[in-house]
């Protein structure tokens, strides 16, 4: 049997280091949940009629040029989404650098699994990492924080996955 926390292990190594990053990213995410300022749900009326012409939503990828002439012909709201960007850019920061995170993670994930159906770690097979004690736990908590991604992406109506799409996609911009 395996043992994939062994010291000359890079196929452990690995997959330990994906884990880690996984877990790293949902506590990342929950931490931003809990600090994302009111503005960017657009909750209050007084936002958004103050912040609503430049907070979009995913539309504004479609329709860029449309909405940033919008706003570029208007001094107010050049001088409204100046100050909207100077006083939220390290939030804004943060999210993009959690997004570009779970990118990264799904991505080397499936390299990993690619590898070990591949042969790129001698003598291994996804079935001798399910055999290792090691390596089921290593596995579980990959799929729990895939899962816990996975999750937060489907919740796309949600108030949260809202503001932090206005937040990276847009504020940002």
């Amino acid at each position: 049997m395996i043992d994939l926390l062994a010291d000359g292990n890079v196929a452990g190594k690995n997959l330990l280091s994906i884990v880690s990053r996984g877990s790293a990213i949902v506590a990342e995410l929950l931490r931003l949940s809990d600090h994302v300022p009111s503005v960017f749900y657009l909750a209050e009326k007084a936002d958004q009629v103050k912040y609503g012409p430049i907070l979009h939503d995913f539309s504004y990828l479609k329709n860029a040029e449309v909405h940033e002439s919008r706003i570029s012909g208007d001094p107010n709201l050049v001088d409204l989404d100046e100050e909207f960007r100077e006083s939220h850019i390290e939030l804004v920061e943060r999210f993009y650098r959690m997004f570009e995170s779970i990118y990264r993670y799904v991505k080397d994930l499936n390299r990993y699994l690619e590898d070990v159906d591949e042969g790129v770690y001698i003598q291994l097979r996804l079935e001798d990492i399910l055999v290792s004690e090691s390596g089921k736990q290593l596995l579980a908590e990959v799929a729990a924080s895939y899962l816990l991604l996975r999750v937060c992406y489907e919740m796309s109506g949600t108030e949260f996955v809202c503001a932090a799409r206005r937040s990276t996609f847009t504020a940002s911009c």
